[in-house]
């Protein structure tokens, strides 16, 4: 079947390839962010994906707000949300912890506190939003034809604005003294906080961060796929994935693993149909037997 693939039919694998690689990007790198800054596994990551989705509903398609400025909202949201769940949760359970708590039993306790909060952002957008499947009108309903290839607008543009956000984030975490300072409570919280640095505060900001790459990009799928109450559960999976191929702390190992999942099921799913996430689960299996830190990362002590 795979020989007597069109050009045409190629192009546009690829495109929806890089459409979905680049969304788990973002999820990867927001999730990537709260848990080398604030060591905690947030499995409520893919529910405030959900709710960024859900929030450019609002803004977009119910108050006929811009499409760039409703994107923007919906980010800022979410990192306001990130940042009052680390303050009304993460920060209350972290007094709780004393200096021989090990990290494995911090790890832990944090992960089953953002199971809570995942289930309670759950139940409130079900309250705020109701459990009927949601869509907003694209803005870009145009259809690019070059020779026997179609490819949807929205999806270029989803690609545009994922490098272009990624770019910002680079540039911010290695280019600004802000961006140091994450990084480096990332890797010695300690010796900042000999430094005179309140950490709290970095803490805050880091889940603030991350919380609202998550929001972007449900905010930036919104248009292309139906907004539902599980869309969360549904990528927050994979994101975790991605995170374990590309190799926790890695950026670049970040980007590898998304573009490689997204190759792996646009073309799976054309030619093995949903055998092709068992081609992705076996593969995380190979990976993790030969390099047990991600492809780019590096293992864990």
């Amino acid at each position: 079947m795979a020989k007597n693939m069109s050009p045409g039919l190629f192009i546009q694998l690829i495109v929806n390839a890089l459409t979905i690689g680049s969304i788990y990007i973002l999820m990867v790198l927001g999730l990537d962010i709260i848990l080398r800054g604030t060591k905690i596994l947030n499995f409520a990551h893919g529910q405030l994906y959900a709710l960024g989705a859900y929030i450019m509903f609002l803004f977009f398609q119910t108050l006929k707000l811009d499409f760039t400025l409703s994107l923007i909202l919906s980010g800022v949201a979410l990192a306001l949300v990130g940042a009052l769940s680390y303050l009304g949760v993460f920060a209350i359970l972290n007094r709780r912890f004393t200096v021989s708590s090990t990290f494995s039993y911090r790890l832990l306790l944090s992960a089953m506190a953002s199971v809570g909060l995942m289930m309670i952002l759950q139940q409130g957008t079900l309250l705020c939003f109701g459990t009927q499947e949601l869509g907003i009108l694209s803005p870009f309903p145009q259809i690019l034809e070059v020779g026997d290839t179609r490819i949807s607008l929205s999806r270029l543009v989803i690609i545009f604005l994922s490098v272009a956000i990624c770019i910002i984030l680079y540039l911010m975490m290695y280019r600004t003294s802000f961006g140091k300072l994450l990084r480096a409570v990332s890797y010695d919280p300690e010796a900042v906080t000999l430094q005179g640095v309140n950490t709290f505060w970095i803490f805050v900001a880091c889940f603030a961060l991350g919380s609202g790459l998550a929001g972007l990009a449900g905010g930036i799928i919104a248009p292309l796929f139906s907004i539902t109450p599980s869309m969360g559960q549904n990528i927050i999976f994979i994101t975790f994935l991605v995170l374990l191929v590309g190799g926790i702390g890695s950026y670049r190992g970040t980007i590898a693993g998304g573009l490689l999942i997204g190759l792996l099921l646009s073309f799976g799913f054309q030619f093995l149909g949903s055998a092709a996430e068992l081609i992705v689960f076996m593969l995380v299996i190979v990976i993790l037997i030969f390099r047990p830190g991600g492809l780019l990362g590096e293992a864990a002590e």
